[in-house]
């Protein structure tokens, strides 16, 4: 599990070399735009928001992946894939052959796999914000039965859930107008069992086809 990320990430940036976008005008939309599958992809970087993982993890880091399409000229409406993948601080104890399950999971990265569904709404040619819900599956790589290990009132395999975000986030322009880029703020939570976890983060999403 801990070689995921840098392979995740490596086919996510050879996959984004060349990158093309059409900016659609924010007060008309033709039916073949509304017709197009649309595709963008990027990075994720966030910190534990909440005080129970703050204390054993410092950040994460991740892809995400959605499939959209214009159902206004303000509207969109998508299915998003993201992968966060949380880093323990090096601070952690010693562990050794004594050390129970919990222990490891405790102090031991992990994974969260989400697929929600997501609608976004561009008040301008520029800012958006957007929110999502769906479902989320946790994966410690202390064992691979193993959920949110780190939650003390319950640890143990506590590994589906549900995850949803609400973000806010900005177009870029990257050398001409059919190069388009953005960077949203999000604030995601993840609940299993009735204990939420929270982050905030920053994500950087290359727009493949628009």
């Amino acid at each position: 599990m801990k070689k995921i990320p840098v392979l995740l990430l490596s086919l996510l940036f050879m996959a984004t070399q060349f990158i093309t976008a059409q900016e659609i005008a924010p007060d008309s939309i033709s039916n073949k735009v509304r017709k197009k599958i649309h595709l963008e992809s990027g990075i994720n970087l966030s910190i534990p928001v909440h005080i129970q993982m703050y204390r054993s993890h410092k950040f994460e880091i991740g892809l995400n992946l959605r499939a959209w399409k214009k159902i206004t000229p303000k509207w969109d409406l998508g299915l998003k894939f993201d992968y966060d993948y949380w880093l323990v601080k090096k601070n952690a104890p010693e562990l050794t052959p004594e050390s129970t399950l919990s222990d490891r999971a405790l102090y031991s990265n992990f994974s969260i796999f989400s697929l929600k569904l997501n609608t976004q709404y561009s008040f301008t040619n520029k800012w958006y914000w957007g929110v999502e819900s769906g479902v989320g599956y946790a994966l410690s790589d202390a064992d691979s039965k193993f959920g949110l290990g780190f939650v003390s009132e319950f640890g143990g395999p506590q590994q589906f859930g549900t995850s949803s975000a609400f973000y806010l986030g900005r177009y870029f322009i990257i050398g001409n107008k059919k190069n388009k880029m953005s960077v949203s703020l999000d604030f995601t939570q993840y609940l299993a069992h009735g204990h939420a976890e929270n982050s905030l983060g920053l994500k950087l999403k290359y727009h493949l086809t628009h």
